[in-house]
């Protein structure tokens, strides 16, 4: 304890003698049987599942020795793959075939159009290209690329196209286009 002040006298330390820890003796023996088993082995309990939670005495209508609703285990369906989920797809647009958003446009379509022209070419921030055919779609980016049309986005990817990427992508558009057109006529 120390007591101090605003006066001149020095401090006082005082502590007590029983205040202080005792050491702990560690108890150190001779193993005579290295290999024995030393801890007992655990008991397995049947009804530890039944006890391990508290009921609060609240009773459900859930009873843990039901059976399960499907015994028939062929009855069960698989899991559905990726196609499955796409010939099963349940939306406002389902007389949209379901072919055409499968087989959508190419990836090469994707990356450098679908931007502006959505992945259908239906047209976001550009114009649609659904009605357009190849001749057409050609012609536009030409105005582009020589700088009739003045577009930032397109200008500086077309300048990247080379002719025969734009012809590719202008009828891969036109075919999609078709099939677009049939589908339309069958409803």
């Amino acid at each position: 304890m120390a007591i101090t002040g605003c006066n001149d006298k020095t401090e006082k330390n005082i502590t007590n003698k029983d205040d202080s820890q005792t050491v702990l003796k560690i108890e150190v023996s001779h193993n005579e049987n290295a290999r024995e088993i030393k801890v007992q082995a655990k008991e397995n309990d049947t009804n530890q599942s039944k006890s391990y939670y508290y009921d609060y005495n609240i009773k459900s209508e859930y009873d843990s020795n039901a059976q399960p609703a499907n015994e028939n285990a062929g009855v069960r369906t698989k899991p559905r793959t990726a196609i499955d989920a796409n010939m099963n797809v349940r939306s406002p647009y389902e007389k949209i075939q379901i072919s055409l958003l499968v087989n959508k446009l190419s990836k090469n379509f994707i990356v450098k159009c679908s931007a502006c022209h959505n992945d259908y070419a239906n047209g976001i921030i550009g114009p649609s290209l659904l009605t357009k055919d190849s001749d057409y779609i050609i012609n536009k980016i030409a105005q582009f690329k020589n700088g009739e049309k003045n577009n930032v986005l397109m200008s500086d990817l077309i300048k990247m196209m080379s002719q025969e990427e734009i012809k590719a992508l202008a009828d891969e558009i036109y075919e999609f286009n078709k099939q677009i057109k049939e589908m339309r006529k069958e409803k």
